[in-house]
C-alpha cells in the first residue's frame, strides 16, 4: 500500500481548554490516545506531531519522542501551511492524513475510509469527511497530497491563507481535485471534541466506561454508550 504520512496538528496553548492535549484520559494522556488510533490505520507508515515554538508544547513534545513520533516546531502560531509543510518535509511519501489535537475518538475505521477513498483516486488533492458534514463532530480528517500543501505553502503569503490552507484547498475544486466522504447516517449534530470546558467531564466518562488497554472502541461503540446513558445530546 502506498506510504502514508500522520500528522496530527495539536498546540497546548488553547484559550477555552488550555493542555488539553495532554489531558488525562484513563490513565493516559489525550494526545497518547489519538497516536495509538492513528498508528492502526494500514499503510500509516509515519505518525509527526506538528506544534509550534511556544515553550507550552514541551510537554507533548516530551510525549512524542517518547512515542518515536517525528515532531516539526513551526515559528509562527497560525502558520498551519507552514507548520503541515515543515512536518512532513523528511517523510517520504505524498498522501498526508491530518488530524486535529482536540479529537481523541477520531475512528481508525473512519480514517481508513478517507484514506482508501484517497489511495483508490490516486490523484486527489483532498479527501474528508467535512464537504458535506454527516459524522460527528470530532471524527473528522482530511487526506491531502503532498503536491497540494506544498503550493500552498509556497504561494500563499497573505496570513488567513495561510491558517486556513485546507479549507482553500477545499473549496477550490477547480484547481484542485477535492472528494467527499460521506457516512451512512447524519450523525453531524453530535460533537465529540474537546473545544469547551465542558466537553472535558465529557470525554473522561466516555474513555472511563470505554477504554480498555491495548483495544480502541469506535463511532458504534460510543454512540451505544452515549444512547443507553442518556448522555447522546450532550451539551
Amino acid at each position: 500500500m502506498t506510504n502514508i504520512i500522520c500528522v496530527i496538528q495539536a498546540r497546548m496553548g488553547s484559550s477555552r481548554v488550555p493542555g488539553k492535549a495532554m489531558l488525562d484520559l484513563a490513565g493516559k494522556p489525550l494526545l497518547w490516545h489519538m497516536i495509538d488510533r492513528v498508528r492502526r490505520v494500514e499503510g500509516v507508515t509515519d505518525v509527526v506531531l506538528a506544534t509550534t515554538q511556544d515553550p507550552r508544547n514541551q510537554p507533548m513534545i516530551e510525549l512524542a519522542a517518547q512515542e518515536g513520533l517525528k515532531y516539526h516546531c513551526q515559528p509562527g502560531e497560525d502558520d498551519i501551511a507552514g507548520r503541515i509543510a515543515g512536518a512532513i518535509k523528511n517523510c517520504p511519501g505524498d498522501i498526508v492524513l491530518k488530524v486535529g489535537g482536540d479529537c481523541p475518538l477520531i475512528d481508525p475505521e473512519v480514517l481508513q475510509k478517507i484514506v482508501n477513498t484517497a489511495v483508490a483516486a490516486g490523484d486527489a488533492d483532498f479527501v474528508s469527511n467535512r464537504l458535506d458534514w454527516s459524522y460527528p463532530l470530532g471524527l473528522s480528517a482530511d487526506v491531502l497530497s503532498r503536491k497540494a500543501i506544498e503550493w500552498c505553502d509556497e504561494n500563499f503569503t497573505d496570513a488567513e491563507d495561510r491558517e486556513l490552507f485546507a479549507v482553500r484547498i477545499r473549496d477550490n475544486p477547480d484547481r484542485f481535485k477535492v472528494i467527499g466522504v460521506v457516512n451512512d447516517v447524519d450523525l453531524s449534530r453530535h460533537g465529540w471534541t474537546v473545544d469547551e470546558p465542558k466537553d472535558v467531564g465529557f470525554m473522561r466518562d466516555i474513555f472511563d466506561h470505554l477504554y480498555r488497554k491495548g483495544e480502541v472502541f469506535g463511532m458504534a461503540e460510543t454512540l451505544a454508550y452515549l444512547t443507553a446513558s442518556g448522555k447522546l445530546d450532550h451539551g
